[in-house]
């Protein structure tokens, strides 16, 4: 009997990515967690936005003889009235959304990335640390560090780090982990990796080799704040992640220095392919 073969739908806070046959993802920005943090609920404009781009990724999976597959993150498992949204995908594409708890979440990243050691995820409404016998997610990503940022008005890098800092600091408890290597996974990272090099399309076989150090981080994280809105906005790389780079460095920046994380390798892999790999039984 032959398998079914999977195209993934990864339903995130800040986008909707599709795996499909070719290893390169598409995604669709959506900024589904958008205001969540105030209200504790998806917005409409934000549900049908997100149901038209899982509708056009069913559709792409059709075309492609892959049977849809969808998981759900952050924003659709914090939002109150998440089963409007799940009515909604049902009804427009017959795919039952998989609704990740965190630590399902982590441990689909660490699959995914098959590296030894632990793993960092961040996505744009969770964080996750993933090593043997330890798994964690937080309500840390970079799409609320952003709207944070916003409600403190921080007008200057370090006044955003401080105001950033407070909030994680009320947040993460990090565990005292022996683990010698960890790998970084998700879009924040993988672009921060890119932008390291000084890339200006995204190469995914490159980025696989890059090192991150806190050092680094930190450097682009202040230069990416100084080039200012307008200017990111027009950089290939942050076309869809210009206003929400910056917290997410800020987060990555956190982490490694709370877990004493000098080295991050990066891998392109990530959940979706762990997700894939689950449901396939690889």
């Amino acid at each position: 009997m032959e398998k079914t073969r999977h195209a993934i739908i990864d339903i995130g806070s800040n986008s909707i990515r599709y795996l499909g046959k070719a290893p390169e993802k598409r995604l669709i920005t959506t900024r589904l967690a958008e205001g969540l943090i105030t209200t504790g609920k998806l917005s409409d404009a934000a549900m049908e936005r997100s149901v038209s781009a899982v509708r056009s990724f069913a559709a792409l999976a059709a075309e492609e003889g892959l049977t849809p597959a969808a998981y759900a993150t952050s924003a659709v498992r914090d939002a109150a009235n998440r089963d409007i949204f799940l009515r909604a995908v049902k009804a427009e594409t017959d795919i039952d959304i998989d609704v990740l708890s965190g630590e399902r979440e982590a441990e689909y990243a660490r699959l995914g990335a098959a590296q030894e050691g632990g793993i960092i995820d961040i996505g744009g409404g969770s964080s996750q640390i993933v090593a043997e016998g330890f798994a964690q997610s937080w309500p840390v990503g970079c799409v609320r560090a952003k709207e944070w940022g916003e409600e403190r008005n921080a007008a200057s890098f370090d006044a955003l780090q401080s105001a950033l800092e407070a909030k994680f600091h009320a947040i993460y408890r990090f565990p005292r982990l022996f683990t010698p290597r960890f790998t970084g996974v998700g879009g924040t990272i993988t672009t921060l990796a890119a932008l390291s090099k000084g890339m200006t399309a995204y190469d995914r076989a490159a980025v696989a080799d890059i090192i991150l150090t806190p050092e680094t981080v930190e450097s682009l994280a202040r230069s990416l704040y100084a080039e200012g809105g307008e200017r990111r906005s027009s950089h290939p790389l942050l076309l869809e992640r210009h206003d929400v780079i910056v917290p997410g460095a800020l987060i990555l920046l956190h982490i490694m220095r709370g877990m004493n994380i000098f080295e991050l390798y990066v891998s392109d892999a990530d959940g979706m392919e762990g997700y894939r790999n689950y449901l396939e039984g690889k």
